[in-house]
This record gives C-alpha cells, sequence and structure tokens, in this order.
C-alpha cells in the first residue's frame, strides 16, 4: 500500500504536551505517550484499518520481551510494521512475581509503540536528541 501523505502526517502529529508522561529509569528522564493516547491516534486516523497481532512473548530471567506486527489498510492494499519491546518484571519485597500478566501487557504495549512508530506515532520523541524517549530503541 502507498501510505497517502496526509494520513502519514496525521499519525506523526505531535501529541499535546500534557499527553507526554515521563519517568526516571536508571538515572535518565524518560518521556513517553501512553499506549491509550497511541491506540486512540491510530483509531482516530486509520478507523477499523488497522489491527495488530502479538507474534510471540518470551520470558529472559527478569524480563518479558513481546514481537507485535501492525498491519494497516486500505482499498489499494496494506502495510505491515513489526515492533518488539520489553518489561522488566516486578516482584514483592519478598522476591515473589507480583503480576506476570502485567509485565507481560507492558512489553506488548511497548512493542505495539514501536510497531506504530514506524508509521510516525510518536517518531518526533525517537528523533529528538535533546529528548529521551521509550519509543527510543534503548530503551526497552
Amino acid at each position: 500500500m502507498a501510505e497517502k501523505p496526509d494520513l502519514l502526517a496525521q499519525l506523526a502529529a505531535k501529541f499535546p504536551k500534557k499527553i507526554e508522561s515521563s519517568l526516571s529509569k536508571g538515572g535518565v528522564k524518560l518521556t513517553y505517550i501512553p499506549i491509550s493516547a497511541v491506540i486512540s491516534r491510530a483509531n482516530s486516523v486509520l478507523g477499523f484499518g488497522w489491527s495488530y497481532q502479538v507474534m510471540s512473548t518470551q520470558r529472559d530471567d527478569d524480563w518479558i520481551t513481546a514481537h507485535v506486527r501492525v498491519t494497516v489498510t486500505n482499498g489499494e492494499g496494506c502495510s505491515i510494521r513489526d515492533g518488539v519491546g520489553g518489561q522488566q518484571i516486578k516482584h514483592t519485597k519478598s522476591g515473589a512475581i507480583l503480576d506476570l500478566g502485567d509485565s507481560q501487557k507492558g512489553a506488548v504495549s511497548d512493542a505495539l509503540k514501536k510497531a506504530l512508530q514506524a508509521f510516525g506515532v510518536g517518531l518526533y520523541l525517537a528523533s529528538d536528541e535533546s529528548l529521551e524517549s521509550t519509543f527510543d530503541d534503548t530503551a526497552a
């Protein structure tokens, strides 16, 4: 599918600053867009013309990694982008796993954001060298 520039521009539009959130990770301030806003952007621009599939999830020690595939379709065909993301497993003070399902959901959300980033959603965060971002590949 030849992506239409207006759709790509709509997907790539900056989010309002009030949507952006930040967290400190390893002493570095990370700015990110919540998954709800990313999905909302895809829904508002693409309607029912997009879907995603969790291709795989894997547990490696204290991390869950996920591979997600996003497909965007229209009358001309489809485009597919993949994303890989991760989430560290959280533990209680006694060392027990807090919520493995929540960690898996976080990894899938991270991978979904990265796949949609390839269509332009939140891409400006990764390309702004003055701003660290969870859209950045090194954050996973």
